[in-house]
């Protein structure tokens, strides 16, 4: 009881108020953009988390949801469409990362103890099995010249620090990543419109407030290309009627004379041209539900991809989402989406559903692989949800709650998928015996579940934990795994947006679970994963 009478006693009321409590900035206060009346900044971003648009703003970091606390706004509108604004922001997380395991036969001069960096844990970023518990390299720097009505915005990404690698890895240096314009044209006080042309990502299914969510994963489709994204938002009395319709395409495609390799992040001759075009509609009400629709197609038509005989390829998803923004008693989302795919093969990466790649990212890591026959013909059912709630905003009330206090910050999420492939499930084997039922292919269902608490003491110091449990395949526990990762953050105030995190994090592995290694990274059963790994990561955000 004392921790709640320190949480009522301490919480300060301040007018504009956000719900935070980062593990990683421990209750750091990130206000957002100002908005203008239709709550909208050139960038297309929003102010509040009753966002106008279904989307998230292609300039937010895609990463996942920092420990216990969200990601910045980004961009700020000009006072005058006369006036020209420039503005630079950024999102860095830099981590060091050391697995920790053991060698069966240490021979003299050998330790008994091995450490591997990056750690061999089951935690590809592609993968079902994907839990952003290990933090990795990400730096984001975005730059806007903008008045009112237009903005021109332009990022530079990378995945990796040069400084940091053993070795050049040029796929990780992505470069000038969006390259767009943003207008906002004043077409009334009942008509508020956003168009994006240019090349830019479009991602729908974020769990998080703010951001990606726990996982760093858009639960109905993230859609990287050039095209366009027009979003149209009808206000009705206290609530809001949204349409979105986007066509985003690809600017150029491997020729058959390019080989696959690590330089050219394994670019594949047999993906054919793909072109994206989907819709969206919306309904807010009274800025505190929000609830979706979404159909999203792509299509392949492509002779160099498909040849004289291969079918031509497509990839849809039909999908609804709702928002609770419940302002003190936290926010709420769940998303169900149906991705059919046929013949998907061909389809590029400029779609990725769940993080897989186009159609082979889908025949590899859920309907069956490409090694093997499969061409990414099936569906996938998925379910998803987050619940985050700061304790310290919900019992300071009526007061409001600025994040300049003590806090309890907790999260609960989960994710889960059904497969039903034309490709038969195959059991994994080791040294010529199947040891599981297998992970991919027709029958196959995938679940995973977690939850995150993170209490901040002081204005320098918060600690969290979060505990998750994955389960390729929900009737083979000898594939599944759990992980406990408990955290300190150090912080340079209550609402500061830097935090240095020491995070432990411990698995505890099936008989079976599998970790990915080589290039291109493939599943290994002869492969023992680290059952521990210590992280030491510095993130900061402006």
């Amino acid at each position: 009881m004392q921790l709640f009478t320190d949480i009522r006693s301490m919480a300060c009321a301040i007018p504009r108020a956000i719900q935070v409590g980062s593990m990683v900035v421990a209750a750091a206060l990130a206000l957002g953009p100002v908005a203008r009346a239709d709550g909208l900044t050139p960038s297309g971003a929003t102010a509040a988390p009753n966002r106008s648009t279904l989307a998230l703003d292609p300039t937010t970091p895609q990463v996942p949801s920092l420990p216990g606390g969200v990601t910045p706004g980004f961009g700020s509108p000009s006072a005058s469409s006369q006036d020209w604004r420039f503005d630079f922001h950024g999102f860095i997380t830099a981590p060091l990362n050391a697995g920790f395991n053991s060698r069966p036969d240490a021979q003299p001069g050998q330790s008994t103890t091995v450490l591997h960096a990056p750690p061999e844990v089951p935690d590809d970023f592609e993968t079902f099995s994907h839990t952003s518990v290990v933090p990795m390299t990400y730096a984001q720097l975005t730059f806007t010249e903008s008045n009112d009505v237009v903005s021109a915005n332009v990022s530079v990404l990378a995945r990796q620090a040069n400084v940091s690698e053993s070795f050049l890895e040029p796929a990780s240096q992505e470069g000038i990543t969006d390259a767009f314009l943003s207008y906002l044209p004043k077409l009334g006080p009942n008509v508020h419109m956003r168009a994006i042309v240019g090349a830019f990502t479009s991602r729908y299914g974020s769990p998080g407030e703010y951001d990606e969510g726990r996982y760093g994963t858009p639960l109905i489709a993230r859609i990287s290309g050039a095209g366009e994204l027009i979003g149209v938002a009808l206000p009705l009395g206290p609530n809001t009627l949204m349409f979105e319709q986007g066509l985003q395409g690809q600017t150029n495609t491997a020729s058959a004379s390019i080989t696959p390799d690590v330089w050219n992040d394994f670019a594949d001759p047999e993906e054919g041209t793909t072109f994206v075009n989907h819709f969206h509609a919306g309904f807010n009400y009274r800025s505190w539900v929000t609830v979706g629709a979404h159909f999203i197609n792509a299509q392949s038509h492509d002779d160099r991809a498909t040849g004289p005989l291969a079918p031509d390829g497509s990839l849809s998803v039909l999908a609804a989402d709702i928002r609770l923004s419940m302002h003190r008693f936290g926010n709420f989302y769940f998303a169900f989406a149906s991705t059919k795919a046929s013949h998907a093969r061909v389809v590029s990466r400029i779609i990725s559903i769940l993080n897989t790649p186009g159609g082979p990212g889908l025949a590899n890591d859920y309907m069956g692989p490409v090694a093997n026959g499969g061409d990414a013909t099936g569906t996938l059912t998925t379910g998803g949800a987050q619940y985050d709630l700061s304790l310290a905003r919900l019992l300071s009330f009526p007061a409001p709650f600025a994040g300049d206090g003590p806090d309890v910050f907790v999260s609960v999420f989960g994710l889960g998928t059904s497969v039903s492939s034309a490709f038969p499930r195959q059991p994994g084997v080791l040294d010529g015996v199947a040891v599981t039922k297998g992970v991919y292919g027709d029958g196959v269902t995938k679940i995973k579940v977690g939850a995150e608490g993170t209490y901040s003491v002081l204005p320098w110091l918060a600690f969290s934990a979060r505990l998750d449990r994955v389960m390729p395949a929900i009737d083979d526990s000898s594939t599944a795994f759990s992980v406990l990762s408990p955290r300190v953050i150090f912080r340079t105030g209550w609402t500061a947006t830097d935090a240095l995190v020491l995070q432990y994090s411990h698995w505890f592995d099936g008989r079976y679970t599998t970790v990915r290694t080589g290039e291109p990274a493939v599943d290994n059963l002869d492969v023992v994963p680290d059952s521990d790994v210590l992280s030491l990561s510095a993130n900061i955000w402006w």
